[in-house]
């Protein structure tokens, strides 16, 4: 059933949230990379205010994204199916598990979708603080911004992954 609760959780969480988290990286990595040039570094202060206001929109829909993943969408994920039952399509790890040629879904990739997102919405919130606290040096000092621009790529490619290793696993083992 395409709109089931487990379905729309799964939809939230990966489309809706980790959509909008993807986006506000890209967004933020994009504008540290164009503070570079001399023009945006000498201008006032509303581009500050206004990457500071991405940044913690983007720390707060990958905080949203790790919470949906870990408390909703996780659990029915890893339910254990009872004794004796053939249809494995409402149990996904087990669904996973059983075929030789996916185990490794389930061994690498929820492995690293259960640790990932939450360093990347750890350095999200890091690169929140450092815009609100620090925008307006991050305007004019190239270490800080090259430092930051830093984190927001580690964050980008590690969402982007974590996202990417959803989609197999929700491609082979769809939660129904």
């Amino acid at each position: 059933m395409l709109f089931s609760d487990r379905s729309l959780w799964t939809m939230a969480h990966g489309i809706v949230l980790g959509g909008a988290a993807l986006m506000g990286l890209a967004a933020a990595l994009f504008t540290l990379y164009a503070r570079a040039s001399k023009e945006l570094a000498a201008s006032d202060g509303r581009e500050s205010r206004a990457l500071a206001v991405l940044n913690v929109f983007t720390a707060v829909a990958l905080w949203l994204t790790v919470i949906v993943g870990t408390y909703f969408v996780f659990p029915p994920y890893r339910a254990t199916p009872p004794e004796g039952l053939t249809d494995l399509s409402q149990f996904p790890r087990s669904l996973i598990q059983a075929n030789p040629d996916t185990v490794w879904l389930h061994a690498f990739a929820m492995e690293t979708k259960e640790h990932a997102p939450w360093i990347a919405a750890m350095l999200a919130t890091a690169v929140a603080f450092i815009s609100v606290r620090h925008g307006l040096k991050l305007r004019t000092d190239p270490s800080l911004r090259a430092m930051t621009a830093t984190l927001v790529a580690i964050c980008f490619v590690l969402v982007a992954f974590a996202s990417l290793l959803g989609i197999f696993v929700n491609k082979v083992a769809p939660l129904q």
